[in-house]
Order: structure tokens, then sequence, then C-alpha cells
């Protein structure tokens, strides 16, 4: 008898604790996009079949920024709703300041 009581005790409180985990609001914040979805950047051609299939896609006009102005948005902590575009030329900027960043 013992045995019973104390195990129904048990689920008793297991239960309750259990609604009230569930019922209760999750006050823990948001947590911040990836930085990748915040500042992507593409290699855009500048001709109007590129533009016409950028604003296509995303639904606005695209903006051309160097690489110096990525790293600076980048650095701001920037969000971009679309991602920016850059020339071929400007991406390997991009990409050689950041692998000499990376080798230091």
């Amino acid at each position: 008898m013992t045995r019973l009581a104390a195990s129904a005790i048990g689920l008793a409180v297991l239960g309750l604790t259990a609604s009230a985990a569930f019922s209760a609001p999750e006050t823990r914040p948001a947590s911040p996009a990836p930085a990748s979805a915040r500042q992507s950047v593409m290699i855009c051609e500048t001709d109007a079949a590129t533009r016409r299939a950028y604003q296509r896609e995303h639904g606005v006009q695209p903006v051309f920024v160097t690489a110096r102005e990525a790293i600076q948005a980048r650095r701001d902590g920037e969000a971009w709703d679309a991602p920016r575009c850059m020339t071929e030329r400007e991406y390997a900027r991009l990409v050689a300041t950041t692998q000499t960043r990376a080798g230091l």
C-alpha cells in the first residue's frame, strides 16, 4: 500500500511540474540571425538582364558594394534584407582580405 501511495504522489508531482513547464511562456530572447544571413554577398554582373533577374528574385534593385564596404558593414553589425552584389574583382578582394587575416 505504501508503494502505491508513493507512486501516486510521485506521478502527481511529475504531472504538475510538466504542465507548469509547458504552460509557462518562453522568456528566452530570440537569437539573432547568423552572420551569413545578415550580410550575404553575391557576384553579379552589371548588365540589364542580371539586374532584372535580381529584382525578380529579391524584389528590389541590386545594390553593389565594395569589399571595404562589406567588411565595414560586418564590423558595424549591419543587417541586409537582400544580398548585396559585388563584381568578381571586388569579391576576389574580399576573399583575399579574409584569407590574409585568417593567416595572421
